[in-house]
């Protein structure tokens, strides 16, 4: 207010500044001013006299207005109430005169045409009417508590019912997630909150000045600046650890001083039933943290509670919110310390392994790499103890750009693959040997991947020929190599070149090794012209590693100027390894699946765990080469609400294709899902070379189980000649039943369904003379052949066939009794249990379909929608839920035998759908609880897909693959494709790039080159992401240094966006890094100068 003689002007409201003046020894309480602006000194030293009997009262009122305020400023707190108690310097705060207050006080006028409030004295007689107000006229607010009545735990809301606000119950399950678990007023447990409020009993302060009639639930008004300090001082030496409740809370923490353990024993029933009913995931934690606590040796608690860091990291995300990178860090962290304290409580050389390998593969998250690396240098013991931490040094060594080296990571494959045989003797031969094949697969690969193609695929070569096809005079020992390369060095046919009849079937005995191969005259494909004079190389280099993909012979033509093209011994010598004949026949399966997984195909087994891990390695698993992402474009003119869009067919070119080894997925009849697909085609070099290398194993080397994926692959190249490889089977193996369904699963899938007929039949009249189960077999694929072909009646009779002779024998149709059903269904059913006491899980899958099937054919009280063609699905789902509750019993839960009996019930789901009325929502209950038990399988996946509406707004396939695919245990490559695959179809560009980004950062998949080939042709093939497309070749080359394919995307895809030193500097990154390149960059671009100027000399 001015001092002049003017009109005084209302105040203008204002904050204090909060900063006490300089010439006062305290700080001051934050307080608001009094809305006055500053009043000259001398006025405001008469009013600090007049009103210095009344600031401990204002003090005191301003302190109970805002307290919340002052709760956040404790410091201010504290000299606050030692100026209430007096002996407080006068406040600085300027004061306004009664008299001046007097004179700005507003009256009220009655009759001022602009009001700023009016007092109704009539009442609104509509709020009688309607009953309640306007709420149009009254403005937006929310009850606290979300309309709970205080005092009744939750159990008495309000709601609105129209106009008016009702009082209602909650019924057990209703309402918020933390009262789902209560049962309403029936529930004996009290309510204890996630943030539970410690209350210590501490003895009376005899330096308090007052005495208070109540218990504080805060510090007292009246402690002393020390206490305070030491209060302080507590807090901040007590443990914060994210593991408690997923995020940093402040003030949440386990206690773990010594001076709260009787507090801790108090509160832990409390804590334990809070914990149930609210948050289970803060609940373990605690657990766990007292569990290592009083027992640090336990390695078991200590591993188990760094693993659930990774559940409360996703307890704070969700579908459409993912954890940042800072996150991920932090909590890479928490982890890394839990790990290293449980490394210091290790008390033998086992438990030291089990913790490393965790500890490794999140420390080189956190560390940098001088620290990893010398990290690593100090395991080299451990490593030779443990394959599952050279496995994590070998990923980390592999992704390491700074440090890659072709020739370092092929010594260390070397290194560990000799270490491991020269454990023979020491330990099992079929364990030293099948981590020599698992080593030998991630060698081969490596190898491919960097550019040696010829060194790879001689690689397999050799050690098939070493071992499968070995003579049998041929002893197992160190001989064996030296005799072995006499046959090299021949170059005579080896195994998948056309007319190679192996090692075992040379004249050896005449000293004759036969003739070398014939000279193969390579023709030159046309390369694609290109201006760019990168891109021209790239094509040439893309062309020229084509031609490489077999090795070459001496005299073939073009290996002048290529010396890697031509493969001696001396360059395999330390790769092969002798396998005894002892646990060879053990070790085929596992074998042969390693040489197709080399080859980017499913395996044809399946049996080992190390092929199961096998197919889950981000650096082996992945599709062919020739695949690309399809995306499914909506068709304009179809009405949105129309079923047409619905009922399109399911997508069955899986490119991550997942599932287990069936005769259904082989031989796909009509619309299913194809193990083997159709575009390894593209791929002409490789298809070939795969199918004489099977039909040599099948045929020569007599590995009849081979049999069928041999013919599958033979129906892939060409479906109409698939009569001659079969016919060659059957005449070698005429016993084998399941080659016979296999081929008329064939020929019914082309469309020759009297073909398939008359094969089956033949099949079931050898095998009515058997009892084994592949007379089962027949009957059940002859069965389904006639119920998908319309014939229902004919499907039934065929099931029952295979227990009633009499049936076979009757070619006119007979009326099925009761008595058949009974005698087939009793049949299926002792059988089932009979190979389950035996352990024979692979028949017990041929007689569990064949029941099922027998349930859906014949079954009666369907509670689904049905109609004559179809069956009772009801029913058939209830005979399969049976059999898989009896897998789980016996501890064959996860085992192949069941998986394919789900896939069986998926297929019959998926043909009770295409025939008739269906209920999707029951579609997607069953093929959950088929997911639930194999989140991997690409085939469930895909039904589910299908089965949910593309027209809702809630997409479920998103949200199935969230919550049980996508996590950590069951996340991997082949999940991560089928997810962008769906994004590309349901979803949109941001979408797509978002499954990719998901995809990029998991840990199982940050290094696959597949999944990087292929977000980097999908963001240059897109004009909202073709800004992007460089830096993820960049981020590529960083995760793979070792692969070719990736850095050959800069000159294939992205050389558009690429500047010529950028390119230049990829190539100089190829060559610094060992990899294998065809055509030199310098003296291609310097024929091109020449050729341009010859051009423009010619001109």
């Amino acid at each position: 207010m001015s001092t002049n003689n003017e009109t005084p002007e209302l105040p203008v409201p204002k904050f204090a500044s909060f900063k006490a003046k300089e010439k006062l020894p305290e700080k001051r309480a934050p307080k608001f001013s009094s809305f006055k602006p500053r009043e000259p000194e001398k006025r405001r030293a008469s009013e600090e006299d007049r009103d210095q009997d009344s600031r401990s009262k204002r003090s005191r009122h301003s302190e109970s207005r805002h307290s919340d305020r002052r709760e956040r400023s404790r410091s201010h707190l504290h000299d606050s109430n030692r100026r209430s108690r007096g002996g407080s310097p006068p406040s600085s705060r300027p004061k306004t005169p009664d008299h001046a207050r007097q004179a700005v006080k507003p009256t009220r006028d009655e009759n001022a045409v602009s009001k700023p409030y009016a007092i109704d004295l009539k009442g609104d007689p509509l709020i009688l009417r309607y009953g309640s107000s306007d709420k149009s006229q009254v403005p937006a607010y929310w009850r606290y508590g979300s309309g709970r009545v205080l005092g009744t735990a939750g159990r008495l809301v309000i709601h609105r019912d129209g106009p008016r606000d009702q009082f209602s119950l909650r019924m057990p399950g209703e309402g918020l997630y933390a009262f789902r678990d209560l049962d309403g007023l029936r529930t004996k447990a009290w309510r204890v909150t996630s943030n539970p409020r410690r209350v210590r009993v501490k003895g009376l302060d005899t330096q308090t000045d007052e005495v208070e009639d109540f218990l504080p639930l805060r510090s007292s008004k009246t402690r002393k600046r020390g206490q305070d300090d030491l209060k302080s001082s507590d807090e901040d030496e007590q443990p914060n650890y994210r593991s408690i409740e997923g995020k940093a809370k402040a003030r949440a923490f386990l206690d773990s001083d010594s001076d709260s353990s009787t507090e801790s024993e108090s509160e832990s029933p409390i804590e334990v039933a809070g914990g149930e009913r609210g948050n289970h995931l803060k609940w373990k934690s605690i657990q766990l943290s007292r569990q290592v606590k009083d027992h640090p040796e336990d390695i078991d608690a200590w591993i188990e509670l760094a693993n659930h860091q990774d559940d409360l990291l996703r307890a704070g995300e969700d579908i459409d919110r993912k954890a940042l990178d800072s996150e991920l860090h932090s909590y890479a962290e928490i982890k890394l310390s839990m790990l290293e304290s449980a490394l210091s409580n290790v008390t033998c050389s086992k438990d030291r392994l089990r913790v490393l390998v965790p500890l490794m593969r999140e420390g080189v998250k956190v560390w940098n790499h001088k620290t990893a690396a010398r990290k690593w240098a100090d395991l080299r013991k451990d490593e030779e103890a443990s394959f599952a931490l050279w496995r994590a040094h070998l990923d980390f060594a592999m992704s390491d750009i700074a440090s890659f080296h072709y020739d370092d990571i092929k010594k260390m494959h070397l290194d560990r693959l000799h270490q491991v045989l020269q454990q023979q003797g020491s330990a099992s031969p079929e364990k030293i040997f099948s981590e020599a094949i698992y080593i030998f697969l991630r060698l081969s690969r490596f190898i491919h991947g960097s550019g040696y193609k010829e060194l790879a695929m001689a690689a397999w070569q050799a050690i098939l020929e070493l071992n499968v096809f070995r003579p049998t005079h041929v002893n197992d020992d160190t001989k064996t190599l030296s005799e072995f390369s006499d046959f090299w060095e021949s170059e005579v046919l080896r195994i998948g070149e056309p007319g190679a009849k192996g090692w075992a079937e040379s004249p050896l005995d005449s000293g004759e090794l036969g003739d070398p191969a014939e000279p193969l005259h390579v023709k030159d494909e046309p390369m694609t012209q290109s201006r760019d004079e990168y891109k021209a190389w790239g094509n040439a280099e893309y062309s020229h590693a084509k031609k490489a993909s077999i090795p070459a012979r001496t005299m073939d033509e073009g290996n002048d100027d290529d010396p890697f093209r031509v493969v001696m011994f001396s360059d395999l010598e330390q790769l092969l390894f002798v396998i005894p004949r002892l646990v060879l026949q053990g070790l085929i399966p596992q074998l042969l699946d390693a040489f197709l997984i080399f080859l980017r195909l499913p395996p044809a087994f399946g049996l080992s765990d190390w092929t199961e891990d096998a197919c889950n390695d981000q650096f082996l698993a992945g599709p062919s080469p020739v695949a690309e992402l399809q995306s499914h474009e909506k068709p304009s003119e179809v009405d949105p609400l129309s079923e047409e869009i619905q009922r399109r067919s399911p997508s069955f070119e899986q490119i991550g294709y997942h599932a287990a080894a069936s005769v259904n997925e082989l031989f796909p009849v009509k619309s299913w899902f194809r193990r083997v697909s159709p575009k390894v085609k593209d791929g002409h070099n490789e298809l070939e070379f795969v199918i004489n290398a099977t039909r040599q194993l099948v045929l020569v080397a007599k590995i009849e189980s081979l049999g069928q994926y041999y013919l599958s692959l033979c129906a892939v190249r060409d479906a109409a000649a698939v009569r001659k490889p079969a016919k060659a089977l059957l005449k070698q193996y005429p016993a084998n039943f399941k080659l016979y369904g296999a081929y008329a699963c064939a020929e019914f899938a082309n469309d020759n369904f009297d073909v398939g007929t008359k094969v089956l039949a033949s099949a079931t009249e050898l095998a009515s003379r058997s009892s084994g189960s592949d007379s089962f077999l027949l009957w059940r694929i002859w069965s389904l052949m006639e119920f998908e072909l319309g014939h229902k009646d004919l499907a039934i009779r065929r099931l029952c066939s295979s227990t009633d002779e009499a049936l076979r024998s009757k070619t006119e149709n007979v009326e099925l009794s009761q008595t058949h059903l009974l005698k087939a269904e009793r049949a299926f059913s002792s059988n089932i249990m009979q190979c389950f006491s035996t352990g024979n899980l692979e028949d017990v899958a041929i007689y569990v379909e064949c029941l099922g099937l027998l349930t859906y054919l014949t079954a009666d009280a369907c509670t689904e929608p049905t109609s004559v063609a179809q069956g009772n699905i009801s029913s058939a789902m209830a005979a399969f839920q049976v059999q898989s509750a009896e897998f789980k019993a016996r501890g064959y839960e996860k085992s192949k035998a069941h998986e394919q009996t789900l896939q069986f019930a998926a297929k019959i789901l998926y043909m009770n759908a295409t025939l008739g009325p269906f209920r999707r929502a029951y579609m997607l209950d069953q093929l959950s609880r088929f997911i639930t038990l194999f989140p991997r399988n690409t085939v469930f996946l895909g039904l589910y897909e299908w089965a949910d509406s593309s027209l809702r707004v809630i997409d479920e396939v998103r949200t199935l693959l969230y919550e049980k695919v996508l996590v950590v245990g069951q996340d991997g490559v082949g999940s991560r494709l089928f997810a962008i695959q769906h994004e590309m179809q349901r979803g949109n560009v941001n979408t797509t790039k978002a499954a990719f980004e998901e995809a990029m950062r998991s840990d199982v998949c940050k290094s696959s080159v597949p999944l990087w080939k292929l977000f980097i042709k999908f963001c240059s093939s897109h004009k909202e992401t073709r800004p992007k497309a460089k830096d993820v070749l960049f981020r590529a080359m960083r995760h793979c240094p070792w692969s070719k394919a990736v850095m050959m995307e800069a000159f294939l895809t992205v050389n558009r966006d690429m500047e010529s030193t950028e390119l230049r500097g990829v190539f100089d990154t190829m060559t610094s890094k060992g990899l294998r390149i065809h055509v030199d960059l310098d003296e291609f671009l310097e024929k091109r100068r020449r050729e341009r100027r010859a051009n423009k000399g010619q001109r």
